[in-house]
């Protein structure tokens, strides 16, 4: 029959974990993915990036997901969409993928840009340097420019007149922010995550750590059962 004392280690083991389990393991993290492939035809390139459009809130990531053709994910601007944004904005320290050769899958990459507060409230245009002009191009958070000229559709039709205008200049070539293919996981001051990826695109769970009074508790639990 067991002791007073291992019982009392017992409860109290229980009741440190059911409350570390209830209240410190955070919910899963908000996950957008955005699968970058070769465009629908020679003359629409609108299909590089799935979905076009993507609204994600704060503490949210957008991954973009390579996995067929030769593209980039590019930040630019909405009056200059084939152009990296810091050269046409010195201010901005946009993303930019590089080109990512993923072959037919054979050769699948990943970029994470996680929503943080220095981000969240602008909004993100962004290019493929290969299908620009022909309108590969997309956005995060569209709705929260403060002109509302400034859609999607013109976005498109802005990369289209300007037929990828400087979207593959040699600066941008060699300066990505993140590293070509098969570079470990970094991140850029406007907070993107670059890495190779070939399988689960979810974001982890966070496991509970286990307090000091729990450890205590197993301590006395044991000597309980030696005595």
């Amino acid at each position: 029959m067991l002791s007073n004392a291992v019982l009392l280690a017992v409860f109290g083991l229980v009741s440190i974990v059911a409350a570390q389990s209830s209240s410190s393991v955070p919910a899963a993290q908000v996950t957008h993915v955005v699968t970058v492939h070769n465009n629908a035809s020679a003359t629409n390139g609108t299909s590089v990036f799935v979905p076009q459009v993507v609204n994600a809130a704060l503490g949210e990531t957008v991954f973009f997901n390579f996995t067929q053709g030769n593209h980039s994910a590019t930040q630019s601007t909405f009056a200059a969409p084939c152009i990296p944004a810091h050269e046409s904005n010195s201010t901005i320290n946009g993303f930019d993928t590089g080109l990512r050769p993923a072959g037919n899958g054979t050769s699948v990459t990943s970029f994470v840009v996680v929503m943080n507060p220095d981000i969240v409230n602008k909004t993100l245009w962004f290019f493929d340097q290969t299908t620009c002009g022909i309108g590969g191009v997309g956005v995060i958070n569209a709705g929260n420019v403060s002109a509302t000229l400034e859609t999607i559709d013109g976005f498109v039709r802005n990369a289209i007149r300007l037929n990828g205008t400087g979207a593959t200049s040699s600066s941008s070539a060699s300066s990505s922010a993140t590293g070509g293919v098969g570079s470990g996981t970094t991140t850029g001051s406007d907070g993107s995550q670059s890495s190779p990826s070939s399988g689960n695109t979810g974001a982890a769970l966070a496991l509970p750590v286990v307090p000091a009074a729990a450890v205590a508790a197993l301590m006395a639990l044991g000597a309980a059962l030696v005595l």
